[in-house]
């Protein structure tokens, strides 16, 4: 079953009010938007449960080649690659009509949309392509009041498609989406120029040359310009083979970087729970992966995986992915969230970074100015706060530090947008530089000199920064050299001279001086906690220490070597401690110890259990005053239950060296008659010899060990 909204198709075509130009054929919009363009065998189709039922055939070319499910069999995952597709232009410009013409999937999925013939909310599909390539495709709506939508369905494209229609040309909204696009670094695309159908060849070239002058100096500046209709098909193909083309020279996104799922839309499915969609940006989501909800820091669980309407068990950067999650009810979530791996990444009420501001803004921007901010799938209110100067003029550029109402989840890197407070129109947009920024402007100066450092850091920077959004996790150096697309030998040489904000730990590992605090903080907290409840302890297991912490092993140990070389903590044996931390006993226990130090040496080679010396010995704290004498070393645990007091236990010891230098060989029946006990003892304690070494098992005797 699919947790997608059923689209089928084909839907009933819109109306219009437009007129043709006098030299084309006017036809009624939507009569022939069943027609196949070229080549094209069958269109796609939805099943009412979402899943994919028939794939496209194309002429010369076998379903089994690589694209649909067919071609999956003798292709491996890993080699597959990932887009996402944008879309971008004027309210009814025909972006929709596009995508319904190129995949058969309708996406305007909600009844006003369709009551409307707009777009009112971003919707997907998937997007087949020649070469084998897996893309979705992102419509977004065009609609001045609606670019909000846009801004949320925009995030995470590697490819974007301006449309615009050939009998209206460049709009408003096609100026302000190309805006938005430029401010977020978008850098590949192409043009589509549609409902060609509609206006004669002179009408076309007209817009066209109208179009190169709205690109003219941005990122779609000679970029390919497609001519297509929605309705006859033509130019499909072409525009097809020309998205594949660009695709091709783009790298795909980051699986080795940590799992972001910005959401875009949560929902209640029957029988599944809650459910998030999202592109993700970044990483790979397994099923069962436990996950944080930010800015809320819940732990979720992934129950399940769906791609386009089929359940996985792996998703990757670059996928529409619809999470299952377990552990977070729908009313807690909402668009703008982010999901990401536990610890990757802090909410911010205020960050820093370099703010453009559109050259067409007809007014400047005031220091403390209230803005709506856009980046990710999150819209918040925020004031911009110029570090220098009190405005900044249209066409300018500064760094800036923006105070948010509501937190939101970014990182290095990340491109926001800025939009008017009242009325709301597109102003600017920039990068983020710093996204825990707490600047004062009387410290303008250093700031900006800070800025400029972290922007222009170069690699060093990058790896600085990889290893603060790990967290207390370290990483080793083909680790960061995968999360940074560097070499190994790049990591090496960088790593120096990045000074006392990284810490080299053992095993080859590094972490970022903020995440080695903040691993000694929480086993602070840890041990504080542990002391709160058991008062007489000496420390904490260094496995279940670990476990609490979601470490792996040998980070662990690194950490746990450095943090006592440190100072931060001492380690005794299996146990972690606070330093100089020495339990005491109050009048009451120390005298359960007494009593209890006399039954346990009384005991002799005859050992109590815990059990048996509580009996003895009643008290309230009888057990935790035995554990007590254990870690002070006075008595020794041994087999499951047995407390045998520590010289009783050396003079078994000592007992036994002897008997070995002398005879070489020792029964469990000789054993027993040399303590003078019986084989209920005697056995779990040769056991215990056998576990320190001091014997070692040939077969049913034993012979001195290496510690013999």
């Amino acid at each position: 079953m699919s947790w997608a909204t059923s689209r089928p198709f084909p839907a009933p075509p819109r109306p219009t009010s437009r007129a043709c130009s006098p030299a084309a054929t006017c036809r009624t919009p939507g009569t022939a938007r069943r027609s196949l363009p070229p080549g094209r065998a069958a269109w796609p189709r939805w099943t009412a449960s979402g899943s994919w039922r028939k794939w496209p055939r194309r002429r010369g070319r076998s379903p089994s080649n690589g694209a649909g499910p067919a071609g999956r069999a003798g292709r491996k995952e890993g080699a597959v690659k990932h887009y996402i597709i944008g879309t971008a232009g004027h309210v009814d410009h025909g972006k929709s009509a596009l995508i319904r013409a190129l995949t058969g999937v309708e996406t305007d999925r909600l009844p006003e949309e369709k009551e409307r013939g707009i777009s009112i909310d971003i919707g997907f599909a998937r997007f087949p392509l020649p070469s084998g390539r897996r893309a979705a495709v992102i419509d977004v709506p065009g609609h001045e009041k609606f670019v909000r939508n846009m801004l949320a369905g925009i995030t995470g494209i590697d490819l974007v498609i301006l449309v615009v229609a050939a009998d209206e040309g460049v709009m408003p909204q096609t100026r302000e989406h190309l805006d938005i696009l430029r401010l977020l670094e978008i850098s590949k695309g192409l043009v589509a120029i549609t409902k060609i159908d509609l206006v004669d060849e002179e009408m076309v070239e007209l817009v066209e040359a109208d179009v190169a002058e709205a690109v003219a100096g941005t990122f779609l500046e000679g970029a390919p310009v497609c001519r297509v209709s929605s309705v006859t098909g033509e130019g499909l193909d072409h525009l097809l083979r020309t998205v594949d083309a660009l695709l091709a020279e783009t790298e795909p996104k980051d699986t080795t970087a940590f799992a972001r799922l910005p959401i875009d839309r949560a929902f209640v499915r029957p029988g599944f729970g809650t459910v998030v969609t999202g592109t993700l940006v970044g990483g790979v989501i397994r099923q069962g992966d436990r996950m944080e909800l930010l800015p809320l820091g819940i732990e979720v669980r992934v129950r399940g995986l769906q791609v386009h309407g089929e359940p996985v068990e792996l998703a990757q950067a670059g996928q529409r992915v619809a999470v299952n999650l377990a552990g977070i009810e729908r009313s807690d979530v909402r668009r703008g969230h982010v999901l990401c791996a536990p610890g990757a990444l802090r909410p911010t009420r205020s960050f820093a970074g370099r703010l453009h501001l559109l050259e067409s803004w007809p007014k400047e921007l005031k220091h403390g100015e209230r803005v709506h901010l856009h980046t990710g799938t999150s819209e918040v209110l925020a004031r911009v706060l110029l570090l220098e100067g009190d405005a900044l003029k249209p066409g300018g550029t500064a760094y800036v530090q923006l105070k948010l109402e509501e937190p939101v989840v970014v990182g290095r890197g990340d491109r926001y947008i800025i939009r008017s407070y009242s009325p709301v129109h597109t102003v600017g947009g920039g990068m983020v530089i710093e996204p825990h920024a707490q600047y004062r402007r009387s410290q303008a100066k250093a700031a900006i000199a800070e800025l400029q450092a972290k922007e222009s850091g170069g690699t060093g920077g990058v790896i600085a920064e990889t290893l603060l959004r790990a967290g207390m996790t370290p990483l080793g150096l083909g680790e960061l050299a995968k999360r940074t697309g560097v070499t190994v030998e790049t990591v090496r040489t960088e790593l120096p001279g990045l000074g006392a904000d990284v810490r080299e730990l053992e095993g080859g590992l590094w972490i970022h001086r903020r995440g080695f605090g903040q691993f000694c903080d929480a086993v602070r907290a840890e041990l504080e906690t542990f002391y709160g409840r058991y008062p007489l302890r000496s420390g904490l297991g260094k496995e279940e220490l670990r476990r609490k912490l979601g470490l792996g092993g040998k980070e662990f140990a690194a950490l746990l070597a450095a943090a006592e070389a440190a100072g931060e903590l001492s380690v005794n044996r299996d146990r972690v401690a606070l330093p100089g931390r020495a339990p005491a006993l109050n009048g009451a226990q120390a005298k359960l110890a007494e009593r209890l130090r006399a039954a346990i040496a009384g005991a002799g080679f005859s050992p109590l259990t815990v059990a048996e010396l509580k009996q003895q010995v009643p008290g309230a704290d009888t057990e935790e005053v035995i554990i007590y004498l254990i870690e002070q070393g006075e008595a020794v645990r041994v087999g499951d239950d047995l407390v045998i007091a520590a010289p009783v236990l050396e003079e078994a010891v000592r007992r036994t060296r002897e008997h070995l230098k002398a005879r070489g060989r020792l029964t469990v029946a000789e054993f027993r008659d040399l303590l003078g006990t019986s084989r209920k003892y005697a056995l779990p304690l040769l056991e215990w010899m056998d576990e320190q070494r001091i014997t070692r098992r040939a077969g049913e005797e034993r012979v001195a060990g290496p510690n013999g």
